[in-house]
């Protein structure tokens, strides 16, 4: 039988954030759009080209948000952007804030002791539908108190 307290402090699952897979759905569509006026319709060689081009661009815009995560559990928090990963462990952390101007937008950032910052891409915590300020910010500050929650007690201020 499992005692009620140890019930309480047993961990959280690990927070995971992604880029919603039907955005990426999305943008794959628009290669396929892009990839079949090249290929199937009467267009001219340079915009064929152009279509290309913007084709495979499109496809690795797709293929770096399938890349990007947000991950916070009892050991620390990693960030994965499109080409490299950040992470560190709950000792190495000062603080986690919403901060303004992270790539045009509000997201969170992660300052760490020696005053190097993690700045988690917007998409990933950002709202993917139009929606007001006041609502995406309520959403941010939910994410924030979501990734303190798996702060272990040890490292709390």
């Amino acid at each position: 039988m499992v005692d009620a307290a140890d019930d309480r402090h047993s961990p959280l699952p690990p927070l995971i954030l992604r880029i919603p897979v039907p955005v990426v759905a999305l943008v794959m569509l628009a290669v396929c759009a892009c990839s079949f006026v090249a290929i199937y319709l009467d267009v001219p060689p340079t915009a064929r080209g152009i279509l290309g081009v913007i084709a495979a661009g499109l496809f690795a815009v797709a293929l770096g948000c399938l890349r990007m995560y947000l991950e916070a559990d009892e050991e620390g928090v990693a960030v994965r952007y499109l080409l490299r990963e950040r992470w560190a462990t709950w000792e190495q952390i000062e603080r986690i804030e919403i901060a303004s101007g992270i790539k045009g937008s509000e997201s969170v950032r992660v300052t760490l002791k020696d005053g190097s910052l993690i700045n988690v891409p917007p998409p990933l915590v950002q709202p993917t539908a139009p929606t007001s300020r006041p609502r995406a910010l309520a959403r941010l500050r939910g994410t924030l108190r979501e990734i303190e929650a798996r702060r272990p007690d040890a490292f709390r201020r």
